[in-house]
């Protein structure tokens, strides 16, 4: 199942919905509403708590951190192929974490996008494989390139088949600084060699590091 981006990066629209390709099992997203304009946690200085605050200054990801299912790993940057359509790290680095780079980084305003494998037929459990056994109230930590780091508290943990998934919640615009985790999820269909859905969870910016 393919969703198509633009050349620069923007969704491709249909009515009332964000369409984009993601090739982690081929899944459906959905999207969220904007709200009022939340504060901005200056670069440069600590932030802690403030209900939708985000962090001012961009910086690529470079490792991603939850304690409640022994993540600790390495993150690159995916992008779009020449057919538009967004491609997860190689299956030869299942221990990886891919960022959407078009989007925001993590902490800064918006959905930040991290995918990962859930497994592999090569070597089994891969880099998300207890995702949807995270909790809401955990915390997902995520160092950044310039030395800061954006820590993220678990809001909700979903499973949706990707037949009936709706598009925007994972891609779309909202007020504050969020992070959206995706791998598969669901019955594995051995006929078609794929899984039927997607675990999702989304986090919000609880903490910030400056650099």
């Amino acid at each position: 199942m393919k969703f198509l981006v633009r050349p620069d990066g923007r969704w491709r629209g249909l009515p009332a919905l964000f369409i984009i390709a993601l090739v982690v099992a081929g899944v459906w997203m959905i999207g969220s509403s904007l709200g009022s304009a939340p504060p901005v946690v200056p670069a440069g200085s600590d932030f802690s708590g403030a209900s939708g605050a985000y962090m001012s200054r961009s910086s690529p990801p470079v490792r991603v951190s939850i304690g409640a299912i022994a993540v600790d790993a390495p993150v690159e940057r995916v992008d779009v192929n020449a057919d538009g359509i967004l491609e997860p790290p190689s299956l030869k680095e299942p221990k990886t974490v891919g960022w959407y780079g078009r989007g925001p980084s993590p902490g800064e305003r918006g959905n930040s996008v991290l995918v990962g494998h859930v497994d592999t037929a090569a070597t089994g459990p891969a880099v998300f494989y207890e995702l949807g056994r995270l909790q809401p109230g955990d915390a997902v930590t995520v160092a950044r390139q310039d030395g800061s780091s954006a820590t993220f508290r678990v809001d909700a943990v979903r499973l949706f088949d990707k037949a009936d998934f709706p598009a925007g919640q994972v891609y779309g615009p909202v007020p504050d600084a969020r992070l959206e985790l995706v791998t598969c999820g669901g019955r594995f269909d051995r006929q078609r060699g794929g899984y039927l859905g997607n675990t999702v969870v989304t986090a919000s910016l609880l903490s910030a590091t400056p650099s």
